[in-house]
């Protein structure tokens, strides 16, 4: 794998936090970056590291072909985010590079109603659903709902346009609403399961092998914050990962491998409910998170480069994925979502402390002294991302709890906006699951 790639240009799609590992990773490799975005560059992180900026938007196909054609790129990645995986599809197919997959799966990973149905004929087992003819029609919708249900856009991103239902009526706005965030005005109606059961699992794979990189249980906000459709936390190893490899992982294995990929990631999320899991959402990406950076430090193994590595060579190693599969997580690890209520940040205290912490890996704040927030109710509502590193669950929760003490948000009126903390007290069912550790 380790050809000289010392002077390869690469084209970064989005400039978010989440690429800066990409951008860091390629400086390091000594390849040119190049990113781009619709922002400017002080509101896009990556784009303020790499080497060569630029203002298109990443839908914006003819913009960036004449870009890549221009500056001759040699490889485009856009492994973290939604919204730029079928862009990234149609540009490397224009261009000839390499991508992770072809239009066909593109669309059965990026499209949840395409992903429920390749789940039922391969094998996958999926959250109950509904039609819209179902709430449409009364008689039927009295007959045959269950409520509470989530009604959502089928293609959106960070959790923009969901609705949990406890009604008809609230189900009809919902279906308008979930419209009005979806690219092809398609929704996804299916019954709402709880959220303490929430898995997010990642897959690689290399040479048309699925690895299981890993397993980690999300925790959302609370109803009433109007993050309950949100990840506030997510915690590994899950308490739910042996049973999860004993039970699920092999067909699991099997749907991916009826995808037809040859080298890709693959992100699913789930509920677990007895001994299966019931997908609700994939991706044919890495979580946009900062997990990497974790995984790095407990395992060794440097999921940025793997990815780049791809981009320009069109490859991915064997040795590493034997390295991917078995490698172990042995230390308890948290990402922190950190809310913030609608209103002015005036001050900001405890930054500096928290990024002096030995157990916390990486700090991303998106909001500074002077910004405005206001009720968006999605991932616009985070303040930051934590990223924390612990030896055991016991340690872990004594560092979030010393966190949560520290760092202090203050509105106009002197108020903290933090909120919708993650409830360490969770953690206590993690101290006994001594396999995963």
């Amino acid at each position: 794998m380790y050809i000289n790639l010392k002077g390869k240009k690469i084209l970064i799609l989005g400039g978010a936090y989440q690429h800066l590992k990409i951008v860091e990773k390629a400086r390091e490799m000594e390849i040119i970056t190049y990113v781009t975005d619709f922002l400017e560059v002080e509101k896009s992180p990556a784009k303020q590291l790499a080497d060569y900026q630029y203002m298109y938007n990443v839908t914006d196909i003819d913009a960036l072909f004449t870009l890549c054609q221009r500056e001759h790129i040699d490889g485009i990645i856009a492994p973290y985010l939604d919204i730029t995986q079928k862009p990234y599809q149609v540009l490397c197919e224009k261009l000839g590079f390499p991508c992770f997959g072809n239009k066909k799966q593109f669309q059965i990973l990026t499209d949840k109603n395409n992903f429920k149905e390749f789940c039922e004929n391969f094998g996958g087992d999926i959250i109950p659903y509904y039609r819209e003819s179902d709430i449409l029609d009364e008689k039927i919708c009295n007959e045959k709902v269950k409520f509470p249900i989530l009604i959502k856009p089928c293609d959106s991103r960070g959790s923009r346009g969901q609705s949990i239902c406890y009604n008809r009526n609230e189900a009809i706005k919902a279906i308008h609403f979930a419209k009005s965030e979806s690219f092809s005005k398609n929704i996804v109606i299916e019954e709402y399961m709880r959220s303490d059961n929430d898995l997010q699992l990642v897959y690689i794979v290399i040479d048309g092998e699925p690895i299981l990189v890993r397993v980690e249980d999300r925790y959302l906000g609370n109803k009433g914050t109007g993050l309950d459709k949100l990840s506030i936390a997510s915690i590994e190893p899950s308490i739910y990962e042996q049973e999860y490899r004993e039970f699920v992982n092999e067909k699991t294995i099997s749907m991916i491998k009826a995808l037809g990929l040859k080298n890709s990631p693959v992100f699913l999320q789930g509920f677990w409910d007895g001994e299966t899991v019931r997908f609700y959402d994939p991706g044919i990406r890495l979580p946009g998170d900062e997990y990497d950076r974790i995984y790095k430090s407990v395992t060794g193994i440097d999921l940025p480069e793997l990815m780049i590595w791809f981009a320009l060579t069109g490859k991915m190693s064997s040795k590493v994925g034997k390295k991917i599969k078995y490698a172990k997580i042995n230390k308890a690890t948290a990402m922190l979502y950190l809310a913030v209520k609608p209103g002015k940040i005036i001050k900001i205290e405890g930054l500096e402390e928290i990024k002096a912490n030995a157990c916390i890996l990486a700090f991303f704040q998106m909001y500074k002294e002077g910004d405005t927030v206001f009720a968006y109710n999605n991932v616009k509502q985070r303040f930051g991302e934590v990223d924390i590193e612990c030896e055991g669950f016991e340690q872990l929760q004594k560092v979030i709890d010393w966190l949560f003490d520290t760092l202090h948000v203050f509105d106009e009126k002197g108020e903290d906006m933090l909120f919708a903390k993650f409830d360490t007290e969770i953690l206590e069912k993690y101290k006994g699951v001594k396999q995963c550790l």
